[in-house]
């Protein structure tokens, strides 16, 4: 059986153990973090530069909501967990 996680493309890399802090606030990846926080399960944070998105990334976890916004946008406290 293969497994689907949804992914976060960024301009940052992400390693197993590093704290990332994030501001949720467009709506793909504001429905991404809901459906997350309620399965309690991972996302992908891929590293996305100029055009181009790398193939390698790291899963992260949410550690902690931070603030949650009227308008759905969310302030987090996650990790990376996996290469």
């Amino acid at each position: 059986m293969i497994a689907f996680i949804p992914l976060f493309p960024l301009d940052i890399v992400l390693f197993p153990g590093m704290i990332l802090p994030l501001h949720i606030f467009e709506e793909k990846y504001k429905e991404m973090i809901r459906e997350c926080l309620r399965t309690k399960s991972l996302f992908g944070v891929l590293y996305s530069h100029e055009k181009t998105t790398e193939k390698i990334g790291c899963t992260a976890k949410v550690l902690k909501v931070i603030k949650k916004y009227d308008d759905g946008e969310i302030d987090l406290l996650t990790q990376g967990s996996q290469r």
